[in-house]
């Protein structure tokens, strides 16, 4: 299935909020104050190994249309 990667840029009707996250060692990029809120919770979850935020998308099939969807997250447990 063939995948891609988002590339969010700010604009003016798209605010992006940038998380520091220690866990993962990086700055992530969120497209949301809802989102951004979600990466306290898995920064300072113990069971969460690491995430990724806007990870690769992949399409899908839906009423004979090839759809795209993009994850807002995604997480390893251990």
């Amino acid at each position: 299935m063939p995948m891609y990667r988002r590339n969010l840029k700010h604009s003016r009707v798209k605010n992006l909020f940038k998380f520091s996250s220690l866990k993962n060692n990086t700055v992530l990029t969120v497209e949301s104050s809802l989102e951004f809120d979600t990466c306290f919770h898995l920064e300072y979850c113990k069971e969460i190994v690491c995430f990724e935020a806007q990870p690769e998308g992949f399409y899908y099939h839906f009423e004979g249309k090839k759809l795209p969807y993009t994850p807002d997250f995604r997480v390893s447990l251990f």
